[in-house]
């Protein structure tokens, strides 16, 4: 209780001493005081004794503040507890807690902090004295280095369509009040903006992180963007600019086609090279165009890209005969991955383009039209038949071999009259068969009229269902046929000749009249022979 009593005893007879009758000293300060003006700060302070003696009592008495300039300025207010300091050793360290409290007038700078300090050691007085720096600020945020990554790929400096990209940063509010700050984000291309985000954020005291993401969308051109970054505050802004390569990610290299010619309906190949950087789903199209006028196929595939270079088969139409320009594209969620063009020719095969038939007597003449419209000369065979009523007269199989275009064949036939004659071809070449058929019929002679009958004229259409051609060609072998049915006529008609005689009627023999004692034969004179000629048995 003295002690205590003394205490404030030498406290209020300091307070009361001139400065000239005292010593004076320093204690020096550990740290600094940021303070936002119009807020407050509050915290602890390290102060050390720099003298070599033990102060008995260290008491703190007053503060001022003074600019850069040693000026002093008012609306500051200091506290601190403790503010005395029994027996403060050399070297020794006291740790005050402070509040200083900033007025809104006060400007933004840096500041000087004096605290005053009344001291004794062996009955003598010394004002200490103590500086701590202090920056006043206009704001109270910070604003950390932003940062962008793309979702799944982290901090690369491109992104592709379909994709976003994420920015974020960090703001550091050290007052004692909720701020609000703006954020801007905006992907930049020459002088538009895509994907703008702007919006107002509360900024609670402490650590905030404020985080953006801007889609990048599928319409967006492909180029080099500027990724921009923007939080302000009053007067205080900061400001992030990355460099971003926008792109589909997939690349059509290339396309080859199998063969450069092909058969109608034959299947031909094309190879499409693709690069891709991503996984994503893709489209092929194809559309076709026949002798640069008009589109006559058109079709889609879908398919599964990953990234690295895939070569993907493509079915090209041969539908139709003719010089064919293909246009085969990639495309990703409707953008264009590019295209390229393959050319080729689907030729028709080898075919009996038309048979015609004509009658010279007993003598058929056909025709046959062989069309090939390959760019080569092709083998092949060549089977036709003949037939009356049914009846088979002539068939055969023949190598032929048509050149580029057209080539005629003539066939001739015997052909019995008054029959129906039916002919067939067919022609196989290059794994395709191509089949004519015609018919038509052969009228029978016309019968020779009587010395009292006028003479009457009569006409024989002759139908066919061929169509009309020139060629030349022998075939056919030794007319049999006529003579066996001439025979057969003239044994019928033999037979119908005594068939229809008129017969006579039975008429019975007369009986011989025999004896009553049966047939008599004369006796026969006997004949005598030797005796070593005796008859030799039958």
């Amino acid at each position: 209780m003295r002690r205590a009593l003394l205490l404030i005893a030498i406290i209020l007879v300091s307070m009361f001493l001139p400065f000239t009758s005292a010593q004076f000293g320093t204690i020096s300060v550990a740290g600094s005081i940021t303070v936002v003006r119009g807020d407050y700060s509050e915290g602890t302070l390290l102060l050390t004794n720099n003298a070599g003696v033990i102060y008995s009592v260290v008491s703190y008495q007053s503060f001022w503040v003074e600019d850069t300039n040693g000026n002093r300025v008012e609306g500051f207010n200091f506290t601190m507890f403790p503010r005395v300091f029994p027996n403060w050793g050399r070297g020794q360290n006291k740790t005050v807690k402070y509040n200083l409290t900033v007025s809104k007038d006060v400007l933004p700078g840096n500041y000087t902090l004096y605290l005053r300090f009344i001291a004794t050691y062996s009955g003598d007085v010394y004002i200490l004295k103590a500086k701590v720096p202090v920056e006043v600020l206009a704001s109270p945020l910070t604003f950390t280095s932003a940062y962008s990554y793309v979702p799944g790929r982290g901090d690369v400096p491109y992104v592709f369509l379909g994709e976003s990209v994420t920015v974020y940063s960090h703001v550091i509010n050290i007052g004692h009040f909720n701020a609000t700050v703006n954020v801007f984000s905006a992907l930049l291309l020459g002088s538009n903006n895509y994907s703008v985000v702007s919006k107002n954020v509360t900024v609670p005291p402490g650590d905030t992180l404020i985080r953006l993401s801007l889609p990048v969308g599928w319409n967006y051109p492909e180029g080099n963007y500027t990724l921009i970054y923007r939080v302000s505050y009053g007067d205080q802004s900061y400001t992030y600019a990355k460099k971003l390569a926008v792109s589909l990610g997939v690349r059509l290299v290339g396309v080859s086609v199998e063969k450069e010619s092909v058969l109608l309906n034959d299947t031909l190949k094309a190879y499409v090279t693709i690069i891709s950087e991503r996984d994503i789903n893709a489209t092929i199209s194809c559309v076709a165009v026949i002798n640069g006028t008009k589109s006559f196929a058109a079709k889609t595939r879908e398919i599964t890209l990953s990234p690295g270079t895939s070569v993907v088969q493509l079915s090209l139409p041969t539908s139709k005969p003719g010089n064919v320009s293909a246009v085969i594209g990639l495309s990703v969620h409707g953008r264009s991955g590019g295209n390229d063009t393959v050319h080729y020719t689907v030729y028709a095969p080898p075919s009996i383009g038309s048979l015609s038939a004509k009658l010279l007597n007993s003598t058929l003449e056909v025709s046959a039209l062989l069309l090939n419209p390959t760019p080569e000369a092709v083998s092949g065979t060549l089977e036709y038949k003949v037939l009356a009523n049914g009846t088979s007269l002539y068939a055969d199989v023949l190598d032929v071999t048509i050149p580029p275009g057209k080539k005629g064949l003539s066939f001739r036939f015997n052909v019995p009259k008054g029959v129906n004659v039916t002919y067939s071809f067919k022609l196989n070449a290059l794994g395709r068969v191509s089949v004519k058929e015609g018919s038509l019929w052969v009228p029978a002679p016309k019968p020779k009229p009587s010395p009292t009958q006028t003479p009457t004229t009569t006409s024989t259409t002759l139908q066919s269902n061929t169509t009309s051609t020139t060629g030349e060609a022998n075939g056919g072998g030794f007319p049999w046929w006529p003579v066996v049915g001439i025979l057969i006529v003239v044994a019928v008609a033999v037979v119908l000749y005594y068939q229809n005689q008129p017969k006579k009627g039975r008429t019975r023999k007369t009986p011989k009249r025999r004896s009553p004692l049966g047939r008599f034969k004369r006796p026969k004179p006997p004949k005598f022979h030797e005796r070593d000629s005796l008859p030799k048995k039958k």
